[in-house]
């Protein structure tokens, strides 16, 4: 779904559109396939367990629906469904979803396949959840940074590969599509140069892609999570009554791969990708009771959805000729992504909750709908014309060396088999004249470019000698075409006897014109080509040889010698384009224990106080903030573990230290005893050691590296504390945030509304902290460490998650930042200007 550009990766992009040889391949003995459909089952408190029915199978669905009074007692309509389907997650967790739906498409991805992973379902039913995940736990996150990690993981194992990957991000947002990386600097540098151009979709015969959505080169996976944050961060979201956080827009992220050979030179190398479509929610607008925005965003994604299901009940009905595809934007990109030579996986997402049962029930018609679209994977293979054309250099070459030692092998030299020159044509010509005069009996052939050549100048003296007849014959007959009856008219206006055998020419033969059939009883005169052909002749008797080879013998005519032209080469170019928020650290946890004094109880003391906020604290640990503080646990319990493999690895590295230093002494120590000795010498002048000072010289390089590993390790390690602390800090401040939440919906009025650090509770800004005299103090560059590798993960593979997360922040605070009004008297850099106070004296005094 997109073209290539230019070197920089940003313009709009297509696989194939500027290259060659393109064909699709299957694998041997694959069958046609359809559609995976996987269900997706929100976890929920108030499930639906007399309305939904999961067999153990782990494939099927029952669904049962209590019959609606309100229609009174002549009520027909269907209370009861069952599906199937070919797997449903129940209670699953993110990494267990990606194991069986995205492994296996990421895997066929880099062998040349496409694949499509679409997330359906209704609004605040799990679908952004299951596509990108949340971001406040790398274990949550979703099927994207998975896939991306297992892509760039196993590039890194296909070392005989160069495999080159780009990103796109497209929004299609109320029918208008925009993209989503637009933000980047590499984006802007191109709008700058004018090379921003009008999103379109077009279609080739490579496939479907967006005219003027950029496409970025990502080396690694932390550039690949760069962007997918940042076009997360520009998506149309907003608040609904089922979700806080509600999708408005549909969005494909697509990750295009290119996949060539390191070990072998041939031209063949395969195209693919791999598209992630969150579609938006749909919903009842009767339910919902949307107004304004959001309603007409909720028609624009019912409208768009209406046309995906009857793109899908097209694609299944085989009968069908033609599928709408064009109706909205959605189902236009996405018309080479569901089925056809592309993996195609859907998940649909439902609500396990009684009143969500009528939208559960639409979701798994579409799925089953879905399930009946016929998918037949291909590999996508294609061919570099570069690649192809040095290769045939190569083969033609080496043909001519065949040829040259055939020649050797039969005696022939000087036997050339390249194409013609205007020196060899003119001599191949007058051979032929030669040939025809008699002067020759035969003509030498060498290969077959010469037999070519020695045709075409046969092909010229017969042209040359019919247009000499037609010459003389008008000088003495007027020729008519018969077949002309314009021709014909014109003569017999001029009072010529067509008929008249008495006139020597008759009817033309065939095309053109022909000297015809003469009556029998005429004469046959001698033929004026031939007396003239004798008459050169006699002429050039008295001339000699040289008078015969200068004339023609066609016409008389003189043949001049072309000038010897260089043979050049030319250089034959391709047009291939290449694809070529900082917080101290805090062990504390969050309980909101009083720490203020008792003149600050008497001062929130009043008739109708609240409950204890200790007290309800604990409570809503245990019941609405359950999740959370697990989570927050579970961290805690990491960032011990952390910590005590930190401190056990410190005491080795020390230990490495202490060893080293006394190594170093032994060894100085060694080489004074040496000197005091005096130095001895081998033949080769070089000074000559004892066995023990080499075993220490040994024992401290064994030791440096030991070291060097063991400090690495340390960094990492020392990461992962810091980044194990930010996560326990952000989910103590999460807890706390939602505890106040709470506590104000329940127990305050509006001008009662007072978070938890302004009660007096947890730690709030400004409180000293008891000091810890085991707690060494920081330095500045230790300080400025811990605040760089704050954000890293708790798990060694999560470094390029948390780190693009970190840089998409960054960046985002750097433009809002420069977005603020600046002063307008700030002075541009450069030399300071002299003021008043600075200024010295136009005049000095000189006392005497």
């Amino acid at each position: 779904m997109y073209s290539r550009g230019n070197t920089s990766g940003l313009s709009s992009i297509s696989y194939g559109s500027n290259l060659s040889g393109g064909s699709h391949t299957r694998k041997p003995g694959q069958k046609n396939k359809r559609v995976q459909v996987w269900a997706r089952v929100r976890p929920t408190a108030e499930f639906a367990y007399d309305n939904l029915e999961l067999l153990p199978d782990g494939k099927s669905i029952n669904v049962h629906q209590r019959k609606d009074t309100r229609r009174g007692v002549v009520n027909n309509q269907i209370l009861d469904w069952s599906f199937k389907l070919d797997g449903i997650f129940n209670n699953a967790a993110q990494d267990q979803v990606f194991e069986t739906v995205g492994a296996d498409i990421v895997t066929s991805a880099l062998d040349g396949y496409n694949g499509t992973l679409m997330a359906y379902g209704q609004t605040g039913a799990g679908k952004t959840f299951t596509i990108t995940g949340a971001t406040e736990s790398y274990k949550e996150r979703g099927l994207v940074p998975r896939a991306l990690s297992q892509l760039f993981k196993e590039i890194e194992e296909r070392p005989e590969f160069a495999i080159t990957v780009r990103v796109s991000y497209l929004e299609i947002y109320n029918e208008t599509m925009s993209d989503l990386l637009s933000t980047m600097p590499e984006t802007w540098k191109n709008k700058e140069e004018g090379q921003d151009q009008a999103m379109v979709v077009v279609e080739n015969q490579d496939g479907v892609y967006v005219k003027g959505l950029s496409c970025h080169l990502a080396q690694s996976e932390e550039e690949a999570l760069n962007l997918l944050f940042e076009g997360e961060t520009n998506r149309a979201i907003a608040a609904h009554s089922l979700n806080k956080q509600s999708s408005r827009s549909h969005c494909i992220f697509t990750v295009y791969l290119e996949t060539r050979s390191r070990v072998q030179s041939n031209a063949r190398y395969t195209i693919s990708k791999l598209n992630f479509v969150d579609l938006a929610g749909s919903e009842r607008l009767g339910k919902t009771k949307s107004e304004g925005k959001t309603q007409q965003e909720a028609m624009y994604i019912n409208k768009s959805l209406t046309f995906l299901e009857q793109v899908i009940v097209a694609l299944a009905d085989r009968r069908r000729e033609h599928i709408p595809f064009r109706q909205s934007k959605l189902t236009h990109c996405l018309k080479d992504s569901i089925g056809g030579n592309c993996n195609t996986l859907l998940v649909a997402n439902v609500w396990g909750e009684e009143a969500q049962l009528e939208e559960t029930v639409s979701t798994l018609r579409f799925a089953t709908r879905m399930m009946c679209v016929a998918s037949e994977p291909a590999v996508n293979e294609l061919y570099d014309p570069v690649v192809l054309v040095k290769k045939l250099e190569r083969e033609i070459q080496h043909l001519k060396n065949e040829l040259a030692m055939h020649d050797t092998l039969t005696n022939r030299s000087m036997v050339s088999y390249d194409p013609l020159s205007e020196q060899k044509r003119y001599e191949i010509r007058q051979q032929v004249r030669k040939f025809l005069e008699g002067s020759i009996n035969e003509i030498d052939i060498v290969n077959v470019r010469q037999i070519h050549g020695t045709f075409e100048a046969f092909k010229e003296v017969c042209m040359q000698m019919e247009a000499d007849v037609e010459q003389k014959l008008r000088e003495k007959y007027t020729l008519i075409d018969k077949t002309d009856p314009a021709a014909i008219a014109a003569a017999q206006q001029a009072g010529v006897n067509i008929t008249d055998e008495g006139v020597l020419v008759g009817d033309t033969d065939g095309q053109g014109f022909g000297v015809g059939v003469a009556p029998k009883s005429a004469k046959a005169d001698p033929s004026a080509v031939v007396q003239i052909k004798k008459k050169e002749k006699e002429k050039e008797t008295k001339r000699g040889k040289g008078g015969r080879d200068a004339k023609s013998p066609v016409g008389g005519k003189s043949v001049s010698s072309p000038s010897h032209s260089a043979k050049g080469e030319r250089e034959v170019k391709s047009p291939h384009p290449s694809i070529d928020k900082d917080r101290p650290d805090h062990e504390d946890a969050p309980t909101p224990v009083s720490s203020t004094g008792p003149s600050r109880a008497d001062r929130l003391t009043r008739p109708s106080t609240p409950p204890s906020r200790t007290a309800k604290f604990e409570e809503f640990k245990q019941e609405k903030g359950v999740e959370i503080n697990r989570i927050l646990v579970e961290n805690k319990e990491i960032l011990a573990s952390k910590k005590k493999a930190y401190a056990d690895l410190a005491k080795q590295i020390n230990t490495s230290k202490i060893d080293i230093d006394a190594s170093r002494d032994k060894l100085e120590r060694l080489k004074e005893e040496r000197e005091a000795n005096g130095p001895q010498y081998n033949e080769d002048g070089d000074v000559i050691i004892s066995e023990e000072e080499f075993l220490e010289i040994k024992r401290l390089k064994d030791l440096k590296q030991h070291y060097r590993s063991g400090y690495d390790e340390l960094k990492n390690l020392k990461a992962e504390v810091q980044y194990c602390q930010k996560l326990v800090d952000q989910c103590r401040q999460r807890l706390i945030n939602e505890f106040d939440n709470w506590y104000a919906e329940s127990f305050l009025n509006q001008t009662d509304d007072i978070s938890s650090s302004a009660a007096g509770h947890g730690m709030r800004p400004g409180v000293i902290l008891p000091f810890n005299p085991n707690q060494v103090p920081e330095d500045e560059q230790e300080k400025f460490d811990r605040l760089q590798m704050e954000l890293l993960m708790n798990n060694p593979d999560s470094a390029a998650y948390y780190n693009a997360q970190m840089r998409t922040q960054r960046r985002k605070t750097y433009e809002t930042a420069m977005s603020q009004p600046q002063p307008s008297l700030r002075q541009s850099p450069g030399i300071p200007k002299m003021t008043v106070r600075n200024k010295p004296p136009n005049m000095l005094q000189v006392s005497q």
